[in-house]
């Protein structure tokens, strides 16, 4: 995988943190963590769902010159 693994952490991270925003208003507050490790994992199978269909297209793009 060619994105840093640090990297497509700190993303979801984010983006869970983002996500939880926006619903931590209409859960009760003993689910926050729950739901942010939810969020979590939808964003980062997102991103590394994302990162390999990169990858393979920018395989079709340059192929090998073995």
């Amino acid at each position: 995988m060619s994105m840093n693994r640090r990297l497509g952490h700190d993303a979801a991270f984010e983006m869970a943190k983002a996500m939880l925003n926006v619903v931590k208003n209409c859960i009760r507050e003993d689910e926050h963590r729950d739901a942010f490790s939810e969020f979590y994992a939808i964003c980062k199978v997102g991103i590394e769902s994302y990162e390999m269909q990169r990858e393979r297209m920018m395989q079709r793009l340059h192929p090998s010159k073995n």
